[in-house]
C-alpha cells in the first residue's frame, strides 16, 4: 500500500523513500497487519511512520495500480495521498531494519522514477486532484531534494 505524501508547507510535493543498498526509488507503504483493523488509511499512517518517519494527515484516494511481479502473485496496490504533518529523525524501519533515504521530489519526478508503465498517466492525474483537494499548491520542478534528518516543514 503505497504513499505518495505532499508536504503541508511548501509545494515541493512527493515525499518517497530510496533504498540505501540499491539507490531504488519507493513509496512508504506495506501490508496490513491486525492492528490496522482492515483499514488501507491505518495501515498507510502506521507504514509512513514505521519507514519514513514521518506523521501524515487522513489520506485521499487515488486509485489502484496493478501488480503483476509481486512476489507473492499478481495484486493490486492502493494509492494514497495525504499531507506530510510532522516529519522526525531517519530511524530503521521495524519490519526490515533498514534506515531508507528520504527525499522530496515532484509528482512528475516520481513518475519518471517509477517504472508503472501505462497506468503512470492516471496516477498522475490522480495526485494532481488530490493535490487540489489537500489545498495543495501545484509544485515547480526542482532537483530531487534529501530530506534532512532535522526538518523544519516550513522551511521546505
Amino acid at each position: 500500500m503505497p504513499i505518495q505524501t505532499h508536504s503541508t508547507k511548501s509545494n515541493t510535493a512527493l515525499h518517497q523513500i530510496l533504498d540505501p543498498a540499491n539507490g531504488a526509488a519507493c513509496l512508504p507503504g506495506g501490508t496490513p497487519e491486525p492492528q490496522d483493523q482492515g483499514d488501507p488509511a491505518a495501515t498507510l499512517t502506521r507504514e509512513a511512520a514505521e519507514e519514513a518517519a514521518v506523521r501524515i494527515s487522513v489520506p485521499v484516494l487515488l486509485g489502484y495500480l496493478p501488480d503483476e511481479h509481486h512476489s507473492s502473485g499478481p495484486c493490486v496496490r492502493v494509492r494514497m495521498a495525504a499531507r506530510l504533518t510532522d516529519v522526525g529523525p531517519s530511524r530503521p524501519d521495524p519490519a526490515t531494519g533498514q534506515t531508507y533515504v528520504r527525499a522530496l521530489a515532484t509528482p512528475e519526478q516520481v513518475i519518471e522514477l517509477f517504472d508503472w508503465g501505462l497506468p503512470a498517466a492516471d496516477q498522475l492525474a490522480a495526485v494532481h486532484q488530490a493535490r487540489a483537494r489537500l489545498g495543495i499548491p501545484r509544485a515547480a520542478r526542482q532537483r530531487l531534494t534529501e530530506l534532512p534528518d532535522a526538518t523544519d516543514l516550513f522551511t521546505l
